[in-house]
């Protein structure tokens, strides 16, 4: 067994394996950090919230932070149900998003790689061709997964507005927020494309796991030939990949912040017949600086990439777990199919 678990570390495993170490990675991660999720989600929102309000609902002097938020959510809306509202379709969505992301990925790098390997040249993809492979693996992912993704926003943020319509209601008065209900609402505002509000923006995303995978990898190539290690540990796949997701969601968090806008604004929409401009996006950025100036497209930026920070961290540090596990198994079986053939 020793043996052919050294044997396995110089097996590469197939884009189904990575495809499985990521869904379950990300599944994982999400279920730890969802709190912090919720939370981030309304610190996007919130001056659209206190707009809504306009009543006193949202104290000018105290801003709301990512704890105080957690706290108001665990106190008002009942307790860790309400900290994990959505968790099941955002987890869904997660899941489909980082499976469809890494298989795509990987079977498109090892194509690339063999197709260099063939003309005789290095194999290692350079850095334009890494941004555009993880650009293009995203863009697919992002297709499948945005609809689910939007009913997720919907279910965070729409607790909060029941909250601020209804007042201090008992829990069993209040209207309960259903993914039938939700689904139901944007099928009647938008039709079957309303399941995609926000694609556009989420389009412009595609760089952000693009950008988060590259910087991962030059930073790990760099640190194992530095030190002269053949793996990172735990701990510092951890680290590594939690301060690539930063730096990714620091370039990007402006069309972080607007996809959200775009998704939570469309139940806002009172007049049934009012179409929603072909170029909202533009118009919730131009609004934003207008009102709040450049600042006012970073809001809740510092709790999304803490949220990020420990929520990829853990994805990937699970993932390279997952991935250790999945690749002795595919070289296990692999020898054997390959005995049994001859």
């Amino acid at each position: 067994m020793a043996q052919a678990i050294e044997k396995s570390l110089d097996y590469k495993l197939p884009p189904i394996g990575h495809a499985l170490s990521g869904a379950v990675g990300s599944a994982i991660a999400n279920c730890i950090v969802y709190p912090l999720d919720i939370s981030v989600t309304r610190l996007q929102i919130e001056k659209k919230k206190k707009d809504e309000a306009g009543d006193g609902s949202f104290p000018e002097d105290k801003e709301p932070t990512l704890i105080s938020n957690i706290v108001d959510i665990y106190r008002n809306e009942g307790g860790i149900r309400g900290l994990y509202a959505g968790l099941g379709s955002d987890t869904l969505a997660t899941v489909l998003s980082n499976f469809i992301y890494f298989y795509c990925y990987s079977t498109l790098r090892h194509v690339q790689e063999r197709r260099k390997e063939r003309k005789g040249k290095d194999p290692r993809l350079g850095i334009m061709q890494e941004l555009f492979l993880g650009a293009e693996a995203g863009l697919v992912a992002r297709f499948f997964t945005t609809p689910v993704g939007n009913v997720t926003t919907r279910q965070q943020a729409g607790m909060r507005k029941v909250i601020l319509e209804k007042g201090k209601m008992r829990e069993e008065e209040q209207p309960k927020v259903t993914t039938l209900g939700i689904l139901r609402d944007i099928w009647n505002e938008k039709g079957i494309t309303g399941f995609w509000t926000g694609y556009r923006a989420s389009a412009i995303l595609v760089t952000n796991p693009s950008l988060t995978y590259f910087f991962f990898e030059q930073i790990k190539r760099v640190f194992l030939k530095l030190n002269k290690q053949r793996e990172l540990t735990a701990f510092q796949t951890f680290l590594f990949s939690a301060v690539s997701k930063s730096l990714a969601t620091a370039i990007t968090y402006p069309f972080i912040f607007t996809k959200t806008n775009m998704v939570v604004g469309e139940t806002d929409n009172e007049d049934e017949d009012e179409e929603v401009p072909s170029g909202r996006m533009t118009d919730i950025i131009r609004r934003t600086v207008r009102e709040e100036g450049i600042v006012g497209l970073y809001r809740g930026m510092q709790a999304q990439i803490i949220k990020g920070f420990f929520n990829h961290g853990l994805m990937f540090m699970i993932k390279d777990k997952v991935a250790a596990y999945l690749t002795l198994i595919f070289y296990i079986a692999t020898r054997r199919l390959s005995k049994d053939s001859k």
